[in-house]
């Protein structure tokens, strides 16, 4: 749920609660203060009594009107004089009425009587429900407008914040343009996205220095490797250099193609995670399995290997070049790691597996971390690395497991 959407809910919530409970104090209170406003028509019916005895020392007539009664019951009794709600019925209307109700006593020439005024309150009633339905009927409507009003005024008051994240989500690093900022005159969202440019600039600025500094450290890496080897190529040539002395040379040979692989393996890395590579075609994994085989099949043959595949169409959307090194770098693992003479090459639907020979299970929450190498291994530790990275950056899996003398390496494409 959206923030606009969570705020209009909890609003209306509290705004209907808080209504609904001030409609029924406020019904309460109404018909408290008509109760009283009877009481005191009811009094001064005692009083007109009471006067009327004092003056003509005799009861007043007993009266029956619609609205109004008045009559006297002799009694011995002490009598409390008391107000009570009751229903009388009218038979004119043929119905009972809410009525309200004043018994007191009184004396006339030493007889004690009960003397009871009744007055209708059904005016009362009914002008209760009257303001009771004005009540409700505008705090319904004031609900309506309040839900209007939160659903297209708040809609507009967010609408900056809404652009803003709009750009957020289309920002890209590769693109030399900052995240671009809609003005508004809220002080929040203001703050927000100039905080918001003052990030993106600083991030657009760290990537290019980034980008420059492995590009020129790549350059710069590879220039002096290759004059070394130059060099080394001229010094192997003399005729007066000793066994020893190649054996040397040799071992030079050896550490500089290390250190070229491992500089252009870090290179790619950092391509890879700076997301250099968003150039995407649908690339078929069996035909381009197929021509690595043909390719690599004299170090295939010289290590005494035999490739088996089994091969389904397998289409997928990527950068061909991640594809060729995701290629590559499976198939170099499982041959430099053969303990056998059988890899078996599988392609499903969605799915890659690399299979060759081991004697033993690998550190399957290891296996993929840079520099990480078994003990057999003579790599780099960087080959699992770009594998795992490569996955990531195109939202694939893969997956390490060992079963049956074998080591499995799939990868699980996901279009």
């Amino acid at each position: 749920m959206n923030l606009l959407a969570r705020y209009n809910r909890i609003t209306v919530i509290s705004t209907l609660f808080i209504l609904l409970l001030a409609a029924v104090g406020y019904y309460f209170l109404l018909h408290y203060v008509l109760i009283n406003q009877l009481d005191e028509a009811l009094k001064v019916e005692e009083v007109e009594i009471q006067d009327h005895i004092k003056r003509f020392n005799k009861l007043p007539e007993a009266t029956v009107y619609k609205d109004q009664r008045i009559a006297f019951q002799e009694t011995d009794q002490s009598v409390t004089r008391s107000f009570t709600s009751l229903q009388v019925f009218e038979p004119d209307e043929n119905e009972l009425e809410p009525s309200r109700r004043l018994v007191f006593p009184v004396e006339v020439n030493g007889k004690k009587y009960i003397a009871s005024v009744t007055k209708s309150g059904e005016g009362t009633e009914q002008l209760v429900l009257i303001i009771l339905f004005t009540t409700l009927t505008l705090i319904a409507l004031l609900m309506v407008i309040l839900f209007f009003a939160n659903r297209f005024l708040m809609k507009k008051l967010w609408q900056p914040f809404r652009n803003t994240l709009s750009s957020i989500k289309e920002f890209n690093l590769t693109s030399p343009v900052n995240i671009p900022i809609q003005k508004t005159n809220i002080t929040e969202f203001s703050e927000l996205n100039e905080s918001i440019r003052q990030m993106s600039q600083k991030v657009l600025k760290d990537y290019r220095s980034l980008k420059d500094f492995t590009d020129h450290a790549s350059h710069e890496m590879q220039t002096p490797l290759a004059i070394i080897n130059s060099k080394l190529d001229v010094l192997i040539q003399e005729p007066e250099l000793s066994e020893k002395s190649m054996h040397q040379i040799q071992g030079i040979y050896d550490a500089i193609e290390k250190m070229s692989r491992l500089s252009t393996s870090l290179l790619l890395l950092t391509r890879i995670e700076n997301n250099q590579f968003h150039e995407t075609q649908p690339i078929k994994f069996d035909g381009l399995l197929n021509e690595k085989i043909v390719e690599w099949q004299e170090w295939i043959a010289a290590r005494n290997l035999r490739i088996a595949t089994k091969l389904e169409p397998l289409e997928v959307s990527m950068n061909k070049e991640l594809a060729e090194v995701l290629i590559g770098n499976l198939f170099r693992n499982a041959i430099s790691h053969s303990s056998g003479e059988n890899i078996l090459i599988q392609t499903g639907k969605h799915r890659l597996t690399i299979s060759n020979p081991g004697k033993r299970s690998l550190d399957k929450e290891k296996i993929f971390d840079r520099f990480y190498k078994s003990d057999e291994s003579e790599g780099s530790g960087l080959g699992l690395a770009i594998i795992q990275q490569i996955c990531t950056h195109n939202n694939f899996r893969v997956r390490y497991e060992f079963g049956d003398g074998m080591h499995h390496f799939s990868v699980y494409f996901n279009n």
